[in-house]
């Protein structure tokens, strides 16, 4: 697994935002052929559960203009962050070479796929072995969201337009369409007194801004969409700290903004035990609300008798 980019000691609801400053939007580490694999079974599962394109009621910003837009930055941002990925016009088209998947797509000025070319000897996954990718990329942001480690939203005009998000921790992208900030966050317990109007601004104004998200879960599997009804059983002694690294950058020329979200999980084993007790003691003090949210309502005793052994 690879290493926390951060440890939390409390849980808090605030939108606990800052500069992104010097970090990287993407990250690439060790574990990458595992989230590839998840993100390749999840769209061999169903790719309109997962990828889904919803433009927003206001058209004065069409959605074509905003999806190139953050499709070409999110290519150019990734070749220049990564040597092993290169992005660059060939005649009248672009293409997307990624070492890490050992392959190559080609797209037209409409970002729609030509060609998609792998090596031979990459296995997309256990269930696909050596296949193109099944179904075939939609465009060049289906390609790219496939090969990073991150799951992807787009708002516009603060409504979720797109959402490629393959990993998702018990949500489903389907039900969140069209959602402003609030509305997607109506269900979690002490938000309801966020400024998301203020967020909004700030995120598609300023930045790039970065948060964490952290939960509990039984499983170190990363995709948690709530039709596998998975992650949730504390009644046993596994338990995985489950981290998301969410970075925020904004395109006020298209009223847009990034929104990605790299999930972390760690066995709680793995954590120093001073650690471990600063979770037991943020677990102590949530609300029965915030229990119920997280799926500890009747295990709290339990969760934290294991965290702090």
């Amino acid at each position: 697994m690879a290493s926390l980019p951060y440890v939390p000691t409390e849980y808090s609801v605030k939108p606990g935002i800052k500069k992104l400053e010097g970090e990287q939007h993407f990250i690439i580490d060790e574990g990458y052929s595992d989230y590839r694999n998840e993100k390749m079974d999840a769209r061999h599962e169903r790719l309109g559960k997962y990828y889904i394109e919803k433009p927003s009621r206001n058209k004065t910003a069409p959605h074509p203009a905003l999806m190139k837009t953050i499709t070409l930055w999110m290519a150019q941002t990734l070749a220049k962050q990564y040597k092993k990925i290169s992005f660059q016009p060939h005649k009248k088209l672009y293409v997307f070479h990624n070492d890490y998947s050992d392959e190559s797509v080609w797209v037209d000025e409409e970002l729609n796929p030509v060609q998609t070319i792998k090596s031979p000897d990459r296995k997309y996954s256990k269930k696909l072995g050596d296949k193109y990718p099944e179904p075939a990329y939609k465009n060049l942001f289906d390609a790219v969201c496939s090969q990073i480690q991150e799951d992807v939203c787009i708002l516009q005009n603060d409504q979720l337009v797109t959402s490629h998000v393959c990993l998702p921790s018990w949500w489903s992208p389907e039900e969140k369409m069209r959602k402003s900030m609030r509305e997607v966050h109506n269900n979690v317990p002490g938000m309801d007194k966020t400024s998301y109007e203020h967020i909004w601004n700030t995120c598609l104004h300023k930045g790039p801004y970065i948060r964490y998200n952290w939960t509990l879960t039984d499983t170190p599997i990363l995709n948690q969409h709530p039709s596998k009804k998975i992650g949730k059983k504390f009644d046993r002694e596994k338990l995985f700290l489950r981290l998301e690294r969410q970075v925020l950058q904004g395109f006020p020329e298209v009223q847009g903004v990034l929104f990605l979200i790299r999930t972390y999980v760690s066995d709680i084993k793995t954590l120093e035990k001073h650690q471990r007790v600063a979770l037991g003691a943020a677990v102590n003090k949530m609300t029965d609300d915030e229990l119920e949210y997280k799926g500890l309502t009747h295990y709290r005793e339990n969760v934290v008798s294991y965290l702090n052994s």
